[in-house]
């Protein structure tokens, strides 16, 4: 019987993972992309040679004033090759992303099972997780978030099985380095976690032959990235989000739960039981640091070490260097903030509070859905349209950068129906031919909600010689012109 009842809770904890994943799939089919996702997708192209990929990860394209991607190479490189493998879609590059979202989920799965046994508390902290908007949305952009959030999750659940729990078997250590490792390499704001790691380790461990794998992970770090460390000292800092007092109300736990309103009940539970926590260290005062060691040493105040190293880690960079006050430079930071507040949350033992965030949490992310931070231009449902209103087009002109244009070609619509994206600015046809002017009209992703009118850009872009308009329709963020051009 208890291996019976074993078995359903882990069955019912597996569909809430893939409650994740099909909330993933399903917000990637219903968004579209915007601007960043363009330019990595133009960046790793699986067509070009290894030096072109080089030049337009560090150099960008300087004509088209298309943005370098300002992170490691070593996730554009390895997309590229994975896209070569499997075939250079837009598609197939969310299909690789969710990938590693698989994953994440069930390594947070097992990195809970660290935190407690409990099967109450497992269900709060997947639920959190699970029908978290802002990992929902973040995880599909054209991003290293994903694979970072997975290497986080992964460093951190051998970490405490190596330090908190003792099981330090090779098999761990060569897991942990090589996770931590990666993390690293991938998304250089992870160096907040493994700081957090490394003060973890200072505060509760005296041996030095336990902690000198963390010098080893750097060096192997510094030798791989030699180039990304010399293209960070040499650049002026670039602030993608200014540092303003208004963080220190929220700490980004509006962006991190996808509303004011959960991001501020959830902001008061974390406040109120780091305050409880900060007075119950208050006893240690009256006795010794080897009591404190051996009572705090848990895997419970290891994610509070990380979160607030992360936090200070963030701040600090920020005031010194340039600002990176960014949600999403810090997904990693997210998982450990929800496990950290379930389980004080689960500890009450009050329902009305569990089931209460249970409740809010599943309406939260339904009711907030389609509220996405950044309203992307709907270039499927452009496509369709051209496609419904006259299926011998073939040939799509644009007013947009090379980026969009690689962006919309590679669709696997655009693939099927044999779509020649290009720039209308270099438009030459020797004979008549139907065609599609997509235009980009005040889009909501650059301006915001505007009422700016159409884009005088956009109503003078087919009235050339010898182009017959023969029909124009507007949807959010595009005009499309239907011309039939007669030389």
């Amino acid at each position: 019987m208890g291996f019976s009842k074993k078995q359903n809770q882990r069955l019912i904890l597996y569909l809430i993972s893939l409650i994740f994943v099909a909330l993933n799939v399903l917000y990637f089919n219903l968004f579209d992309d915007y601007y960043d996702d363009w330019n990595f997708f133009y960046t790793v192209d699986s067509n070009i040679n290894n030096q072109d990929t080089w030049q337009r990860h560090y150099g960008g394209d300087r004509g088209d004033h298309i943005l370098k991607e300002a992170y490691p190479w070593v996730f554009t490189y390895f997309t590229k090759y994975i896209l070569k493998y499997v075939g250079y879609s837009v598609e197939n590059t969310h299909y690789i992303l969710l990938i590693f979202s698989f994953f994440s989920v069930l390594y947070y799965l097992k990195l809970s099972s660290l935190i407690s046994k409990d099967f109450e508390f497992k269900i709060l902290a997947m639920i959190l997780f699970c029908f978290n908007l802002f990992l929902i949305r973040e995880l599909n952009s054209f991003r290293p978030h994903s694979p970072t959030l997975l290497f986080s999750l992964i460093s951190s659940y051998f970490f405490i099985k190596i330090f908190v729990k003792n099981l330090s078997s090779k098999k761990n250590y060569f897991i942990y380095f090589l996770s931590t490792f990666l993390m690293l390499t991938i998304w250089p704001q992870s160096l907040a976690v493994f700081a957090g790691q490394i003060i973890f380790s200072i505060i509760f461990f005296s041996n030095l032959k336990r902690i000198m794998i963390f010098p080893l992970i750097f060096i192997f770090y510094a030798l791989l990235n030699f180039e990304y460390i010399i293209y960070l000292t040499t650049t002026p800092g670039f602030g993608y989000t200014p540092f303003s007092v208004k963080f220190f109300y929220n700490y980004f736990f509006k962006s991190f739960f996808g509303s004011i309103f959960l991001g501020g009940i959830m902001f008061i539970i974390f406040v109120y039981f780091l305050i409880n926590k900060f007075f119950s260290l208050r006893l240690y005062l009256k006795s010794s640091f080897k009591v404190f060691k051996e009572k705090e040493l848990n895997s419970i105040n290891y994610l509070l070490v990380i979160i607030l190293t992360v936090y200070s880690a963030a701040i600090s960079y920020s005031l010194v260097r340039t600002s990176v006050m960014a949600p999403k430079y810090f997904i990693p930071l997210l998982p450990f903030i929800i496990l950290w507040i379930s389980n004080y949350i689960y500890l009450t033992k009050k329902n009305i509070l569990i089931y209460g965030i249970v409740f809010i949490t599943v309406i939260n992310c339904t009711y907030n859905w389609k509220n996405i931070q950044i309203d992307r231009p709907p270039i499927r449902d452009a496509l369709k349209i051209i496609n419904k209103e006259n299926k011998k087009i073939q040939k799509i002109y644009t007013t947009e950068l090379d980026n969009f244009n690689h962006f919309v070609s590679n669709y696997k619509f655009a693939k099927k129906n044999n779509y020649v994206v290009k720039k209308l600015s270099k438009f030459k046809e020797d004979y008549p031919i139907s065609f599609a002017i997509l235009c980009m009209n005040n889009p909501r992703f650059a301006l915001g909600e505007t009422n700016l009118g159409d884009d005088p850009r956009c109503i003078q872009s087919a009235k050339r010689e010898n182009f017959n308009l023969v029909k124009t329709k507007k949807i959010p963020d595009f005009i499309i012109h239907f011309v039939e051009y007669k030389n």
